[in-house]
């Protein structure tokens, strides 16, 4: 039962037509900001009422309708009854069904070993009151635990029941019907016999519906209390009354269409009953539970007293209790929005003492959330003097090759080209390293990304060396020299013919070994004079690096080698430049 308000209100009259001063209406502005948004002790005590108000009333109701209201109570008692009875009564069909899926599951129907089938069901279900029945899909019996194997040639009386189980491979129940074969009625459950994804076969279970007698007998009802179960049909299943605190069965009650007040019989207490149905989700069959209104007892209560004063109490108690709350609650709220405040302005903000939880958790996330802000806030500056530190250096690595460009090419054009080509590798290396930070970059990820600009396939290439990571200076000096020596070899030596080859290795120890070797290419002569190539490739990477270079030109493939300490290609502990270090100069 619930109870409706509605709390309609009207503006005093003449409100609208005196004026009010400035005062006034600064007031009635507060209390609209106070209107819409209440403080925390309003919100708490409005709750309050909110959940006591209805109770209050709803216990005054009862005072002055009790008699109405043991009605009421009554019909929800057998209402819950019938719920329960059909529960119970959907339990053991659930029970039916779980020994029909054991069974159906047997590896003997698998194996169409039906004989074997027919013995050890028949075997399970004893003393069960329950008897099986194999059907296959002409709705011939090919199972029978009521008679002997093979049975008598015969077709299974239920073809829609057995029909819907092959259509839609689920289990189906039925409703109540008359067995002659066992000379009592009967309830079916029928379940699908897989054979792959295909239904092979249909099980059929059918029990006695006498069984249901055992189900319910132990529900501790009062007296004259009956229940009536019918299938969708309206055929009775089960019907039983209540009799020294327990459901007995009557069985005398009409099968076609029965009645709960047939059920519960001439009691001289007429036919002015609290009745209640339920229909279960499973079987479909409808379970209603009634009793004689008469039954129902109707005492006079006399505690309203006590309970309008256990209720104005408990009102008072619950005001109190907003009130204490909410102040308490209300001060680490305060708190919280003055840490948010100085987070907003970018000051530091320490977690507030509270004893709430949720209020801690909130205030150790604010408290967090403000470092992280300065430390991002300290790490974006980092970064843009990192940035500007890295743009110098590549400023300065890009003049030098420039004028070294400039004073080894003849003229305009070879400038261009050479130092087109020395940038494009500057790039190259610039990519690798900024998808790692500017930190590092794998030697051979280096090999890669140089030599894939000349387009030559695996088998022409051979690279191999344990994963070393080179700081980014390393990586741009021994990237460009990466990139003279494929240029060379693509215009003169073994990449300038399909079966010349080049191996590229590095190790690491002491000292890192990086070296260039060609095989398979045209006869290898020594330069007449060093140019630009020559230049990158062993000078500049020399001195840029700390090590050596020692350049072969054997004849039967150019072989270079870098040696250099490991501490000048790997990369270093970083320092902030407010702590010292100066920007690497560029070589020279």
């Amino acid at each position: 039962m619930s109870i409706h308000m509605r709390t309609e209100g009207r503006p005093a009259a003449g409100a609208g037509r005196r004026s009010a001063g400035p005062g006034a209406r600064l007031r009635r502005l507060g209390l609209k900001r106070r209107w819409r948004r209440p403080t925390l002790v309003v919100h708490l005590l409005t709750f309050a009422l909110m959940v006591l108000v209805p109770a209050l009333l709803f216990s005054a109701y009862l005072i002055v309708q009790f008699s109405q209201q043991q009605q009421e109570i009554a019909a929800a008692q057998v209402n819950d009854t019938a719920e329960i009875v059909s529960n119970a009564i959907d339990r053991e069909i659930y029970g039916l069904m779980t020994s029909g899926r054991v069974l159906a599951a047997s590896p003997t129907l698998v194996d169409d070993r039906l004989a074997e089938f027919n013995d050890r069901t028949a075997q399970a279900l004893a003393g069960t009151m329950t008897t099986a029945e194999l059907v296959d899909h002409g709705m011939a019996v090919l199972v029978d635990t009521q008679d002997r194997f093979p049975p008598p040639s015969a077709h299974f009386s239920d073809t829609p029941l057995i029909q819907r189980v092959f259509d839609t491979h689920q289990p189906a129940i039925s409703g109540v019907s008359f067995r002659k074969k066992r000379g009592e009625f009967v309830y079916q459950v029928a379940l699908p016999v897989k054979k792959g994804s295909d239904v092979g076969y249909v099980l059929v279970l059918s029990k006695a519906t006498t069984s249901f007698e055992a189900v319910i007998a132990d529900r501790n009802l009062p007296s004259r209390w009956s229940a009536i179960i019918k299938d969708a049909a309206g055929k009775r299943v089960f019907a039983a009354v209540t009799s020294d605190g327990r459901m007995r069965a009557r069985q005398s009650v009409s099968y076609d269409n029965p009645s709960i007040v047939e059920t519960i019989g001439n009691t001289g207490m007429g036919t002015d009953l609290i009745e209640a149905s339920t229909v279960s989700a499973l079987s479909g069959w409808t379970t209603t539970v009634a009793v004689p209104s008469a039954v129902i007892g109707r005492p006079v209560m006399r505690s309203w007293l006590l309970l309008i004063g256990a209720g104005a109490l408990l009102l008072a108690f619950s005001v109190a209790l907003g009130i204490t709350f909410g102040r308490r609650l209300a001060e680490p709220i305060r708190k919280l929005s003055s840490q948010a405040g100085l987070i907003g302005r970018g000051e530091p903000a320490t977690m507030i003492a509270t004893d709430i939880a949720e209020i801690a958790e909130v205030s150790r996330v604010l408290a967090q959330a403000s470092r992280e802000r300065r430390e991002a806030e300290e790490q974006n500056r980092f970064l843009m003097r990192e940035m500007s530190h890295r743009a110098k250096n590549q400023y300065a690595l890009i003049a030098a090759i420039a004028r070294r460009a400039a004073n080894e090419s003849a003229d305009t054009t070879q400038f261009l080209a050479t130092l087109s080509e020395a940038l494009n590798s500057l790039a190259r290396s610039a990519d690798l390293l900024s998808s790692g930070g500017w930190e590092s970059v794998s030697v051979g990820d280096l090999v890669k990304s140089q030599l894939k600009a000349f387009g030559t396939g695996n088998e022409q290439i051979v690279s191999r060396g344990p994963t070393i990571a080179l700081n980014p200076t390393a990586a741009q000096t021994i990237g460009l020299a990466l990139h003279e020596l494929a240029t060379n070899a693509a215009k003169y030596g073994a990449l300038s013919v399909p079966e010349g080859k080049v191996l590229i290795e590095w190790t690491c120890g002491d000292r890192f070994r990086l070296s260039w070797r060609e095989s398979g290419g045209p006869p290898v002569t020594p330069p007449r004079h060093s140019g630009f190539g020559t230049l990158v490739t062993q000078k500049m990477t020399a001195r840029g690096l700390g090590g050596s270079v020692d350049m072969d030109y054997a004849a039967t493939g150019v072989v270079w080698t870098l040696t250099v300490p490991i501490e000048a290609v790997v990369p270093a502990p970083e320092v902030h430049p407010e702590e010292g270090g100066e920007a690497a100069s560029a070589p020279s």
